[in-house]
């Protein structure tokens, strides 16, 4: 796996929506590439401060439904 590899798949390892088969050579790579090392953990602290501050935020329900359908590799359930 390249950096651009690891790249494309960040957010599905911190998702869990990883390929097992990917999880190995991903791995390896962030643990010898200090671009990508680094790459990750800015992710993680940006995706915690989201987590934190930006979980409890309320919207219309029809701006979270277009929001969260532009994520293409998830579904979601019609909001209520």
């Amino acid at each position: 796996m390249d950096c651009k590899e690891v790249g494309s798949v960040l957010f599905l390892f911190f998702d869990n929506e990883m390929q097992d088969d990917l999880l190995t050579p991903f791995r390896d790579h962030v643990a010898l590439c200090g671009d990508c090392a680094r790459q990750m953990d800015y992710t993680r602290k940006l995706l915690l401060v989201v987590r934190e501050r930006c979980i409890r935020c309320t919207c219309p329900d029809g701006l979270r439904h277009r929001i969260l359908t532009n994520f293409p590799h998830r579904t979601y359930p019609e909001a209520h």
